[in-house]
């Protein structure tokens, strides 16, 4: 079975979470977002992936995130975040 992580950047939490191929939700986990910091809400995204990359390391194929805002996909940058320091 492959798996994938969903991860949902909020201007005050980040949820993430474990799907199988069914979208069926194997696992899940929210940190606070320190909204303020970038290094630090990066640290928070690396955080939720790293603990549930642990339970299910290979079956994991892929890792999805998601924020509100705009995203120049050509160059694969955040341009605007309207809930984050980004």
């Amino acid at each position: 079975m492959t798996l994938a992580i969903g991860v949902d950047v909020g201007g005050t939490k980040v949820a993430a979470g474990v799907v199988d191929e069914d979208g069926r939700i194997l696992a899940k986990l929210k940190r606070s977002t320190p909204a303020a910091s970038p290094a630090r809400t990066e640290q928070a995204i690396a955080d939720v992936v790293t603990d549930l990359l642990a339970g299910h390391r290979n079956q994991i194929t892929a890792i999805g995130l998601g924020a509100a805002g705009v995203v120049d996909s050509a160059r694969a940058t955040m341009l605007f975040a309207p809930n984050l320091a980004w």
